[in-house]
């Protein structure tokens, strides 16, 4: 099972003829993964008393509810309500907490706090390698009664980026993020995006 908790804004999309920076209230898309007994929360965005309330009136759920916390990457604005959950066990792709530590060393007493998710998801999810946004992005792959679900992070801003098989204008490798998007493509029926809602892959 899976329920978007908040669906993402991007601060400018030239897809919609932005050229500069249109919203400052930016947050990222927050999907709740129900899975073997567990509840695993991806990208636990947007700040703490929005997301909380979310998740209430979402899934019917507290924050001490939550398991797992997976973060697909270390950018900030998928980690705003990340300290709702000091009872739940953080993850993120071993790769991705290695270059949140080399990139941001002045988080190290949150990049510290990540075990590495390798070993520990719960059996039928699984790490699905994504770099071009941020060269160690991993999204989650699941599959679910309506076919393969990935949810991408920002591997997929929204569906224009999806669409074009392009990066955002922050990524750091826009060859990878595209080819990254064509192994999405490839692989998933559903997408969810970094800043968006559920994308159907018509293949």
């Amino acid at each position: 099972m899976f329920r978007i908790i908040n669906i993402g804004v991007l601060s400018q999309n030239k897809f919609w003829g932005e050229t500069a920076r249109m919203r400052e209230d930016i947050s990222a898309t927050c999907t709740l993964l129900e899975i073997g007994g567990q509840r695993l929360l991806v990208d636990p965005s947007p700040r703490r008393e929005v997301l909380e309330k979310l998740l209430f009136d979402r899934a019917g759920l507290r924050p001490d509810a939550i398991d797992i916390v997976y973060a697909t990457h270390w950018h900030g604005d998928h980690l705003f309500g990340l300290r709702l959950f000091e009872h739940a066990t953080w993850l993120m792709a071993e790769a991705g907490i290695a270059e949140w530590r080399e990139r941001a060393p002045e988080y190290r007493h949150l990049s510290d706090r990540f075990t590495p998710a390798e070993d520990a998801l719960p059996t039928g999810v699984e790490l699905f390698p994504a770099p071009g946004h941020t060269l160690a992005l991993a999204a989650l792959k699941m599959e679910t009664p309506w076919g393969t679900l990935v949810v991408a992070g920002d591997a997929v801003m929204n569906r224009e980026y999806f669409a074009a098989e392009e990066g955002y204008h922050n990524s750091v490798d826009f060859g990878q993020a595209a080819e990254t998007i064509r192994r999405i493509k490839a692989a998933a029926d559903l997408v969810i995006p970094g800043h968006d809602s559920l994308v159907l892959n018509r293949k």
